[in-house]
């Protein structure tokens, strides 16, 4: 019972008061541009001072660097070796966007779809982390629950790969499986932080991503701006100027060179840096449904992570 105390109170502890702060920290908390800028510009420096955030975010791409909307060209197969190469961190690096399919053996997939039909049914095993949080809009119904990476082997090995080499550090995450049901109504109002490209929060930052099923272009497939994860003036200029931290603003335009919609095959697992401008693209197609794990850091690679270096 103690420990399960202890555990409450870290978590409270990591989520409210050390949680990376986010572009919600810029639009609330600063009515001045001096400010905002002194704010953006401690965190970024005390960032860069990591190698590996130093490396992945700051390190400024050639100029001959060629941005391409064909998703093959940031695609790798696992070919049975379930691990994050070389190469597919150089891809990483340059477009903050990876995808691997065939991510993970069969056994591990056919765990993860099991997980997946209790979420849809509602009838969750012991293995889950919680209740079923549920949102519900005119357009969609959103099914989430919790779990814990140490269950699954190979999602756990990439999640420990890609933290050791972004963050300098292994760091577990928070892991979400979502249920996203779209009603009869179609999506066609957008919607800020899903359907509109967006920052997640101007402190360099990733989220992993995997989906057991095919995600076509009707099935809300993930957007990703390429290259705007990289940390320049035109990146802080965005920040300091913007009003809802989307493409709504009007110094967006200098991040979004090219966008990639990653539609999937079955068991693809991807890796994008989400400081850079994403979104969900809108559904359009009636009774469509979408299963995605998403992997996040923010709690755990935390304030303290940044200060201390």
């Amino acid at each position: 019972m103690l420990h399960h105390l202890k555990e409450k109170i870290i978590k409270i502890i990591n989520k409210k008061l050390l949680r990376t702060p986010g572009v919600e920290t810029l639009r609330k908390n600063f009515n001045s541009e001096k400010n905002k800028k002194s704010h953006v510009n401690f965190w970024l420096k005390k960032s860069s001072k990591n190698p590996g955030i130093n490396k992945f975010f700051f390190e400024k791409n050639t100029a001959n660097e060629k941005f391409s909307q064909n998703i093959s060209d940031y695609t790798f197969d696992a070919i049975n070796n379930f691990s994050i190469t070389e190469e597919m961190l150089d891809t990483l690096k340059k477009f903050g966007l990876l995808v691997i399919k065939n991510a993970l053996p069969k056994e591990e997939k056919e765990n993860i779809i099991s997980h997946f039909l209790e979420l849809k049914n509602k009838e969750l095993s012991n293995n889950w982390m919680g209740e079923i949080t549920r949102i519900t809009r005119e357009e969609s119904e959103l099914q989430r629950g919790y779990i814990d990476i140490s269950q699954f082997e190979y999602l756990n090995r990439y999640s420990n790969q890609a933290t050791k080499n972004i963050y300098n550090k292994v760091v577990k995450p928070n892991v979400e499986l979502h249920y996203l049901k779209l009603k009869k109504i179609l999506e066609e109002k957008p919607l800020r932080g899903e359907t509109l490209l967006h920052s997640d929060r101007f402190l360099p930052h990733f989220k992993m991503f995997y989906t057991p099923f095919k995600i076509e272009k009707n099935d809300a497939p993930f957007q990703y701006a390429l290259g705007s994860h990289k940390i320049d003036e035109n990146y802080i200029n965005f920040f300091l100027k913007s009003k809802y931290f989307d493409e709504t603003d009007e110094n967006s335009f200098k991040l979004i060179k090219k966008t990639v919609t990653v539609t999937t095959d079955e068991n693809t697992l991807y890796i994008a840096f989400t400081n850079g401008l994403h979104k969900r693209s809108a559904f359009t197609k009636s009774n469509s449904e979408r299963f995605m794990m998403f992997f996040q850091y923010v709690e755990r690679f935390n304030k303290f992570n940044y200060l201390f270096n």
